[in-house]
């Protein structure tokens, strides 16, 4: 219920019973004390009120609207304490004597201490459960409202640039002076800054008829966004963003691709290459960003592999020839290991080509392939086949649709040449059965595998609000950790936020916005292939086997990895269990190798999730 439209006409009735009350006191008094006719009331000082309490009524109708968005700000509690604070102050302002200058001032200013702290309590309270886009009353709100006050209309200076962006033919895009680009601008603004703020690597957004769907992909996690921008807002970011990419902005049914760059004003922080999909859908027109940031530039130190695992791939990519197996399910970051194996070599002085389906970046010194399965005289294996004929040192391969493709690779191994290949695979002795079974070539494989990984992609938590605890006895020998040697773990805070000793809430971590994670790692197994490993592929033996095999030569399993990670406090134990966890597979045996990860969907009125590059 609004409490407000009639605010005005009430205290001025509250003004009038004041000079009423002021005439009453003076019944008593003398007749020539009386004050002459018209004197019961001050016009001037009753106007000095209205003019100084419409601010303040103007502040109390905002508030009843800001606490319906910002729903973490009790609307009852807060509007009672703006309205109720100010009221307070106008009656004890009232009550003075109006007869006397001084005291009338003196009510003013603590009218005005009474009023002004309560609203600045709220602003304070409320600037810091929002983002920092969204606060108000800081130096950077009051410059954007200034900025357009005493101006020309038709001048178009009230766009505020919050993101550098340099379009698609590498001009900067300045602030437009044209009036009827800074809505446009702005709305782009908006969302491009909240994207950045926030670390999401994709944006994906529909614009329907009525409605508009947005949702970022943080940490590989989907999270709404549905009332950062208004529908038409929406539509005019989406037209705005679509011209600086350099694709047709008329266009809205055909699949169209372009990229920009852009990074956050006031920071140092480098360009961000922002690829840019735009396509039309049974809802409406679809705009996929997919930001690609510095994780995608990694090294193979910089991956999440323990100390041994590291070591243990770094010696097997430096062996001139051969054929190391990648593999994980999608959206594992396979594609982040295998660029980051490819920085490995030296990429002047060896001939490096990879072929892949969807780059995710642009690699330096090194040719990439891109495969078109429109044309269906080249299948893949035909097209690997040509680009191993042009003599390349090191070939990555990004998958592995069919057999002739794997037979390619491990001919291509025997003949001397590095082979980096993915497979999509739960752990990675499915991945080496796969292999086996595609290649057809027992001998062949054993020749020239030299080891295949697995991994999985887990969120790190906030070092700034994560929370220690002393975990489940139960849970700890279910792991078969030893109780008496871990002290605690760490989880992210509750979803509800957290609360000082008074049970006040507390503002969100400005960190993580609020999330409990920052950033993700990998989590990986590695099995390095020996003599009698070679020995066991070659004679056909099980993989159950081979399995115990690398069990016996140390080799830790993707969720014995992940539990490590979880007692260094770099994950907690439920982001662990998210991700290997897999419905559908059998219970663990001998060690338990990892499992594919479970993603959870995005709720149905999300719609589908965006995907992160690579596989």
């Amino acid at each position: 219920m609004n409490l407000f439209p009639s605010q005005t006409a009430r205290w001025g009735a509250l003004i009038l019973g004041s000079g009423l009350l002021n005439a009453s006191l003076a019944v008593g008094a003398p007749l020539a004390e009386l004050p002459p006719p018209g004197g019961y009331t001050s016009p001037v000082r009753i106007a000095l009120i209205l003019v100084a309490i419409l601010p303040w009524l103007a502040f109390c109708q905002w508030v009843d609207k800001d606490t319906v968005f910002v729903k973490r700000m009790n609307r009852e509690l807060w509007n009672g304490v703006v309205l109720g604070g100010g009221a307070v102050g106008l009656v004890v302002w009232l009550m003075l004597p109006w007869k006397t200058p001084g005291l009338f001032a003196a009510g003013f200013g603590l009218w005005f201490l009474i009023t002004a702290g309560t609203c600045a309590i709220y602003v304070i309270m409320r600037n810091g459960m929002v983002d920092v886009n969204a606060r108000v009353f800081t130096p950077r709100h009051i410059k954007s409202k200034l900025a357009g006050m005493g101006r020309k209309k038709d001048e178009g200076y009230d766009a505020v640039e919050r993101v550098r962006l340099t379009a698609h033919d590498n001009k900067k895009v300045t602030v437009p002076t044209d009036p009827t680009q800074v809505d446009p601008y702005e709305a782009a603004q908006t969302l491009l800054f909240d994207a950045l703020w926030r670390r999401a690597t994709e944006v994906e957004m529909v614009v329907s008829p009525n409605a508009v769907k947005l949702v970022y992909l943080v940490d590989g996690v989907p999270t709404p966004r549905h009332d950062l921008i208004p529908r038409e807002n929406a539509e005019l970011a989406l037209n705005f963003l679509k011209g600086v990419a350099g694709v047709d902005v008329n266009e809205r049914r055909k699949p169209q691709q372009g990229s920009f760059s852009a990074a956050i004003s006031g920071t140092k922080a480098n360009m961000t290459a922002i690829k840019v999909a735009t396509s039309g859908t049974t809802q409406g027109e679809r705009l996929n960003l997919k930001i690609v940031g510095d994780e995608n530039r990694l090294r193979i130190a910089d991956l999440g592999m323990t100390e041994a695992q590291q070591k243990q791939f770094e010696e097997i990519c430096a062996k001139p020839s051969g054929l190391i197996i990648v593999s994980g399910p999608r959206v594992s970051g396979i594609t982040t290991t295998l660029y980051a194996a490819l920085r490995a070599h030296d990429a002047f002085m060896q001939n490096l080509l990879t072929i892949e389906r969807s780059p995710l970046m642009e690699l330096e010194n090194i040719t990439q392939n891109i495969f078109d399965p429109t044309k269906a005289d080249a299948p893949y294996s035909r097209q690997l086949q040509t680009i191993l004929r042009r003599e390349p040192d090191v070939v990555m391969i990004s998958d592995c649709p069919d057999r002739e493709t794997a037979h390619l690779a491990v001919k291509a191994a025997q003949d001397g040449k590095k082979i980096y290949m993915a497979i999509q695979a739960k752990d990675s002795f499915e991945a080496l059965k796969k292999l086996i079974s595609l290649a057809g070539d027992t001998d062949g494989v054993a020749s020239v595998l030299l080891g295949v990984s697995c991994q999985r992609l887990i969120r790190k938590l906030c070092i700034a609000c994560r929370q220690a605890y002393k975990p489940d006895v139960a849970l700890l020998k279910k792991a078969n950790l030893p109780a008496d040697k871990i002290d605690h773990f760490y989880r992210p805070p509750p979803p509800e936020g957290l609360f000082d000793a008074k049970g006040n809430p507390l503002p969100p971590c400005a960190n993580c916005q609020a999330s409990g994670y920052f950033g993700r790692t990998g989590v990986f197994e590695l099995l390095v292939v020996d003599d009698t490993m070679r020995d066991m592929i070659r004679n056909g033996q099980p993989i159950n086997n081979i399995r115990a095999q690398a069990r016996s030569n140390s080799m830790l399993f993707l969720q014995e990895v992940g539990i490590q990670k979880v007692i260094s406090g770099v994950t907690s134990m439920n982001e662990v269990l998210r991700v290997m966890r897999d419905e559908d597979a059998p219970p663990s045996r001998g060690g338990g190798a990892g499992r594919p990860p479970h993603r959870p969907g995005p709720a149905p009125s999300q719609g589908a999730a965006p995907k992160k590059g690579g596989q």
